[in-house]
């Protein structure tokens, strides 16, 4: 998930009762909730190959939900001892069980999308994908905001808070799908609203159980989706059955049958799986896409594709081989887009 649902899920756990077993709670639940994207670092290197290959593995995987609770346990000790706190002590036991609470939400969020997560990294590299919510809901952004704003006193740093994180998603929501821009600004409009709002009560707690009520509910949803898309299809190698940003009733459908991706859209209102008459090619063996695979700058890239196809291109200095991943698609046709990359061959 992108990084409001996880510091507003941490946000939330610290506002909860937890938050009074000991000292330092409160952080360990909102650094906790995004520890496991200290890999996103890898970014700023310039090495945006090695950072997808490193990407959702090391620090979200099973090892990591080991390790990583005791590390952050440490460094709160470490400044607990640093700062002393004569009124409020630190329970080391408490403060270890939070952290791995924290923690363990935050690859679990990730699982949910159609990106995947590698759970047994670094044993192996299996990817897992939930494909039920999208990578940037919504709704979750309304229930854990408002949860969280609800019944606070309104202070600065909540307006800059607010100001940060509707200016990047709404960059970051331009810049791909400026469609929904309209959705980002309600989004903002209803979390302000809810910040302003004057209440006795804090709802964190309330907000949480809804949310993951909500999660639960797109689950099940999907998985009786992928039975309907099944049915009709007949039959598919490889399906992918993935949520639309906003209406749960609408699903992304990309199948492999046979030797084709197949595309298409299943809604719930009229329960019909409508397919693009468009259909590609998946990735068949030549020597131009085995040469281009094993390219070290795309490594990264091929452990995490989900479904390859390529296309070949003769250029003066040599050729040019493209490679995409189907589910991401720009309008659903070849060349370009999110999920590709291109190696120079000579």
């Amino acid at each position: 998930m992108d990084p409001l649902t996880h510091t507003l899920v941490g946000a939330n756990l610290a506002a909860t009762p937890l938050a009074k077993k000991t000292r330092l709670a409160g952080a360990a639940c909102v650094i906790g909730a995004n520890l496991p994207d200290v890999d996103s670092i890898l970014y700023f290197t310039g090495h945006s190959d090695l950072a997808l290959g490193f990407r959702r593995g090391w620090t979200h995987g099973v090892l990591a939900l080991l390790v990583l609770p005791f590390l952050q346990t440490a460094l709160l000790l470490l400044y607990a001892r640093l700062r002393p706190n004569r009124e409020r002590a630190v329970d080391a036991r408490w403060l270890l069980a939070i952290s791995a609470l924290a923690i363990l939400t935050h690859p679990f969020l990730d699982w949910l999308n159609n990106y995947g997560m590698r759970w047994l990294m670094p044993f192996r590299g299996t990817w897992s994908y939930g494909d039920s919510v999208f990578i940037m809901d919504p709704w979750l952004w309304v229930i854990l905001g408002v949860g969280l704003l609800l019944g606070r006193r309104p202070t600065i740093a909540m307006f800059v808070g607010w100001l940060f994180f509707t200016g990047a998603i709404a960059w970051v929501v331009g810049g791909r799908s400026p469609q929904y821009l309209s959705i980002v600004a309600v989004v903002a409009i209803v979390l302000l609203v809810a910040l302003l709002w004057k209440s006795n009560r804090t709802f964190s707690t309330a907000a949480l159980a809804v949310a993951f009520a909500y999660i639960g509910a797109r689950l099940l949803i999907h998985h009786v989706t992928v039975n309907e898309v099944h049915a009709r299809l007949g039959s598919a190698d490889r399906l992918m059955v993935a949520p639309h940003p906003f209406d749960p009733r609408r699903w992304d459908v990309v199948a492999q049958t046979g030797d084709r991706y197949r595309f298409g859209r299943f809604t719930w209102g009229d329960r019909k799986l409508l397919l693009d008459p468009q259909h590609i090619a998946i990735a068949k063996p030549s020597p131009e896409f085995e040469a281009a695979r094993r390219d070290p700058s795309v490594r990264g890239f091929m452990t995490w594709v989900r479904f390859p196809w390529y296309e070949v291109e003769k250029t003066p200095n040599g050729t040019r081989v493209l490679i995409h991943d189907a589910r991401y698609l720009t309008r659903r046709r070849p060349g370009g887009g999110f999920g590709g990359v291109e190696v120079a061959l000579k």
